[in-house]
């Protein structure tokens, strides 16, 4: 996938400050490369997950050993 803007609207942070990422329903908690993990509800949760997607930030859930999808 292409990547996209550094930035997601409303969404402080950088693509280049995220590791990792783990969504319930519309809530998101996002790892920064840091170490500090921060919450986010963006408005438009299907496009914010493109994003994520699109700047090769890794899904934990998709992690070998995570049972659930």
């Amino acid at each position: 996938m292409k990547k996209t803007a550094s930035y997601f609207p409303g969404f402080q942070y950088s693509a280049s400050e995220l590791l990792k990422y783990i969504t319930a329903t519309k809530d998101y908690t996002l790892m920064l490369k840091s170490g500090e993990f921060v919450k986010f509800t963006p408005v438009d949760d299907f496009l914010f997950e493109q994003w994520l997607l699109a700047n090769n930030i890794q899904n934990i859930r998709k992690e070998e050993g995570w049972i659930s999808e």
